[in-house]
């Protein structure tokens, strides 16, 4: 009867136990493969995440992008100044240029 018993409790096992150790191997295995993907990516981001620039260099930016447009809008109303003036050179060109073509009249 003892080996009846121990033949019984193998064969559970073999049917049971063994199938169930190699579904709880293979989730293991899927679980490292999947921590190892989720670890190269945390890599990937933390390495992206470096060149990202602080809050004060984007505010230092953000100042000297403010300064340059009010640089150019001084430029802007320079180069406007600069049109009226040829405008005013224009003028008096034509009239000479009227003088000279009428002969002086």
């Amino acid at each position: 009867m003892d080996m009846q018993l121990f033949d019984i409790i193998l064969r559970i096992a073999q049917v049971v136990v063994l199938p169930f150790a190699a579904f709880l191997g293979k989730i293991l295995f899927d679980q490292r493969k999947q921590m190892a993907q989720l670890d190269r990516r945390i890599t990937k981001a933390e390495a992206c995440l470096e060149n990202v620039p602080s809050e004060k260099v984007l505010h230092e930016l953000a100042l000297t992008l403010r300064a340059f447009g009010g640089d150019l809008q001084v430029a802007v109303e320079k180069i406007e100044g600069l049109g009226r003036i040829v405008e005013r050179v224009e003028r008096v060109v034509s009239r000479h240029e009227e003088f000279l073509l009428n002969g002086g009249k």
